[in-house]
C-alpha cells in the first residue's frame, strides 16, 4: 500500500517536472514549483518557505540572479500595498498603526535594496 501512495507520488513530480520543462520555464521557478509540491506530498509545509529562503540567499542576492530577485521584490511589493491598506484601516489602535507604520518602512527598504541589487535605481 505504501508503495502505491509513493507511486502516486512520485508520478505526480514527474507530471508536474515534465509539463514544467516543455512549457520552457526557468531552472529555479521549476525548482521552486517542485519544493512546494515535495512539501505538500510530505506534510512539511515549511519547506517551500525554508527551500524559497535557501535559493534568494545564494541565486538572488549572491549571484544576482534576475528571475529569483524580481520574484522577491514582487512578493514583497505585494505584501507592502497589504501593510499599506491596513496602515489606514482606522479600526487598529495607534500602539498598532505605530508598529505597522514599522513593518511599512521595513519594506520600503528592502524594495530599495533589491532595486538596487537589480541595478533598477542609479
Amino acid at each position: 500500500m505504501a508503495e502505491e501512495k509513493f507511486f502516486g507520488a512520485a508520478q505526480e513530480l514527474r507530471i508536474k517536472l515534465t509539463e514544467s520543462i516543455n512549457a520552457g520555464k526557468p531552472p529555479l521557478e521549476i525548482i521552486l514549483e517542485l519544493a512546494k509540491l515535495v512539501g505538500e506530498l510530505s506534510g512539511e509545509d515549511s519547506f517551500y518557505q525554508t527551500t524559497r529562503e535557501q535559493i534568494f540567499a545564494v541565486y538572488g542576492l549572491a549571484l544576482k540572479d534576475e528571475f529569483i530577485l524580481e520574484d522577491e521584490l514582487a512578493e514583497v511589493k505585494a505584501r507592502l500595498e497589504k501593510i499599506s491598506a491596513a496602515y489606514e484601516n482606522p479600526d487598529f489602535t495607534e500602539e498598532e498603526h505605530i508598529r505597522i507604520g514599522y513593518a511599512l518602512e521595513s519594506h520600503k527598504k528592502e524594495i530599495e535594496r533589491l532595486e538596487n541589487q537589480l541595478g533598477m535605481r542609479n
